[in-house]
């Protein structure tokens, strides 16, 4: 007999609105040229046309109708074909000094990665901070922000959420298994108790015998546990109703602690890459456009003078984050009471010390990364230390050997460097079983080229063509006129709006795309007021990546959010606190010890070429160049303040 197939009802025609959702992305990429046309037709000046490609850039990075890294070859595309730049000029931009120190540091974090050598780092470190879930997290966070301020964010959070998830889980069991023993020993305790225990009289029968049947029920030893807490809190409301609120209260405890553990990773790991220059995208970008806008200026941004200024706030911030997501997420007084003797759950520990037992004894590879990683990181910090003549003041040419170079002669090394330890010749030893031979090395192509985010380079070239392109056509010079108004405002004031401003809008885009934007603005900003560019710029790059609240935000929160358990209402609660601890930080951090660090009251020679700021000696001598209303004006130079207090220590 033939079955019988029944028809599916016609749902209907997808509504027009829908339809239009699903392609939004091909009708943003061609709808947004076509939209801005105008803009070149009525005012065909280079100036217009450069800012035409930037605003298409800017959209098309915001809304990523286009993959950021294609997104981020439209200069080479539209710059030469408007007649802004010639694709020669263009293209150089894409292979610069910062684009091959960036390069550099990936390539020494991926033998890192190969290795394993973050993973037994971080397992490590996470054994000695105890069992109780303020330490855990305040673990997780210490070795997230670390390993952050080396290798890639994300790589870095990818590594992170799966020994955190698989802590939690064993935690969670054994919080079960200890409520379950618990309640059994009070259901016992409750049936053996003398007090409760109705003695019947002698001579009578009726009692003796119910109670003999009592005792008779008490001795079966072959109920289930789950058995005997169930009869009981049937028989007795108060005491199902007692353990009901405990299992309610410890879930309600280790939901919050799931919650402040798995956003403390994604929020250390951004938090991290602010402690060094190679740490994440939009601190090379800063330098990258900084030596393309003053055309190789000794800026004196390097590896060592960042960690001056970004390692002391990342260490505040990792703390101040820390003890904020407790408060959060645990209350002030959870956070601060001490801990009694034995609390705690060591089946944590016990988690973690089998995964790094499963590592084994560190190999002859690991040693050589390691190895390696430490000279490359003296190399940088030896090589111009400021406060002492460092190692590169010695070459017969300076500036010639920069931190770009340094990077790639150790990685170039890491594709020398076998993997195991020389098997042939009067290396090899009489016990060894395998023929004569070379080792692999380090590092191999293939790997590099599978797990280089070569995107991440592209997408630095197209910011530095960018900030290149402001500058020849004359927009950077136009924009500068416009923004003439600021110069009446403390610059203090303007960091901060710049700061608040770039919070917000790297939380719908990526960081990079809006350091990116911004740079070539406060460089002309910075000639407007007279002000050092390094203390527009440096604040604003840094709070690009204050990106906590929601989780496109950036891919750490994404890889966060996909493990379950924290609401988009969580992020936003504990992201904007984050924002405004941040940005409070870091406000400090630049007037305070970057400030007289980086001389910030004065206004530079190298960024005084092509504008009315003059400089006498070592201070602007023009009223604007005051980082605070001028004491003629009522108020006290607040900066001037903090320099002399520093120069006492």
């Amino acid at each position: 007999m033939a079955e019988v197939q029944v028809k599916k009802p016609d749902k209907g025609p997808m509504p027009w609105y829908k339809q239009l959702w699903a392609i939004k992305d091909t009708i943003i990429i061609i709808a947004t040229p076509i939209v801005l046309l105008p803009m070149i037709i009525v005012h065909n000046t280079k100036p217009v046309r450069c800012a035409y490609t930037i605003i298409i850039m800017g959209i098309y990075w915001m809304t990523e109708a286009l993959p950021m890294a294609v997104t981020a070859l439209l200069p080479i595309v539209l710059f030469p074909w408007l007649g802004v730049l010639g694709s020669k000029n263009v293209c150089t931009n894409y292979l610069k000094d910062a684009n091959m120190l960036f390069f550099g540091g990936l390539l020494v974090a991926i033998a890192v990665e190969k290795w394993n050598l973050h993973k037994r780092v971080a397992l490590r470190v996470l054994l000695l901070v105890g069992s109780k879930p303020l330490w855990i997290t305040f673990g997780f966070m210490a070795v997230t922000g670390f390993l952050s301020m080396w290798l890639n964010n994300t790589a870095t959070t990818a590594m992170m959420m799966p020994i955190a998830q698989a802590v939690l889980t064993e935690l969670d069991a054994n919080r079960k298994r200890q409520l379950e023993l618990k309640e059994v020993a009070v259901v016992e305790a409750d049936q053996k108790d003398p007090g409760l225990e109705m003695v019947p009289l002698k001579g009578d029968k009726a009692a003796e015998a119910k109670a003999e049947a009592a005792a008779a029920e008490d001795g079966v030893t072959n109920g289930s546990q789950g058995d005997k807490i169930e009869s009981a809190t049937e028989t007795d409301p108060l005491q199902a109703k007692k353990a009901s609120d405990e299992h309610a209260t410890s879930d309600q405890d280790f939901m919050n602690f799931r919650k402040a553990l798995k956003l403390s990773i994604p929020y250390a790991s951004s938090i991290g890459g602010t402690g060094t220059l190679i740490g994440c995208g939009p601190n090379i970008v800063l330098k990258g456009q900084v030596e393309s806008i003053y055309k190789d200026a000794d800026t004196g941004i390097n590896f060592t003078s960042w960690l001056v200024i970004g390692f002391p706030a990342m260490l505040i911030d990792l703390v101040g984050a820390w003890i904020l997501l407790m408060i959060i997420f645990f209350g002030f007084k959870a956070t601060f009471r001490r801990s009694k003797k034995g609390e705690g759950d060591d089946s944590a520990n016990q988690i973690i010390r089998a995964e790094y037992e499963k590592l084994g004894s560190i190999t002859f590879a690991e040693v050589v990364v390691l190895v390696n990683f430490l000279v490359l990181a003296f190399l940088w910090v030896s090589r111009e230390p400021e406060f002492v003549t460092g190692w590169g003041d010695l070459m017969r040419e300076k500036g010639f050997v920069t931190d770009a170079c340094l990077a790639i002669t150790i990685s170039v090394l890491l594709f020398i460097f076998p993997s195991q330890f020389p098997n042939y010749l009067c290396f090899r030893r009489a016990s060894a079983e395998k023929p004569p031979g070379p080792a692999k090395p380090i590092l191999d192509w293939p790997t590099v080229n599978k797990q280089m985010p070569w995107s991440v380079i592209i997408l630095l070239g197209g910011g530095f063509a960018l900030a290149d392109a402001c500058k020849e056509s004359g927009l950077s010079a136009s924009i500068g006129a416009s923004l003439s108004s600021f110069s009446n405002l403390p610059a203090a004031v303007i960091v901060a709006l710049m700061c608040i401003l770039a919070t917000i809008i790297t939380s719908f885009t990526s960081n990079m795309a809006t350091t990116t934007i911004f740079i070539p603005i406060l460089a002309e900003l910075s000639a407007t007021t007279c002000v050092n560019p390094i203390y527009l710029m440096l604040p604003v790059t840094l709070a690009a990546s204050w990106a906590y609240i929601l989780p496109v935000s950036t891919p750490p929160n994404a890889i966060a959010h996909s493990y379950g358990d924290i609401a988009i209402s969580d992020m936003i609660k504990a992201g904007l606190v984050m924002c405004v601890l941040c940005n409070a930080v870091l406000l400090f951090s630049i007037n305070t010890w970057g400030y007289t660090f980086f001389d910030l009251g004065t206004f530079p020679e190298w960024a005084s070429h092509g504008n009315n700021c003059t400089v006498t000696g070592a201070r602007a001598a023009t009223p604007n160049a005051t980082l605070w209303p001028t004491e003629a004006a009522g108020a006290t130079g607040a900066p001037d303040f903090f320099a002399s207090t520093m120069s006492s220590f």
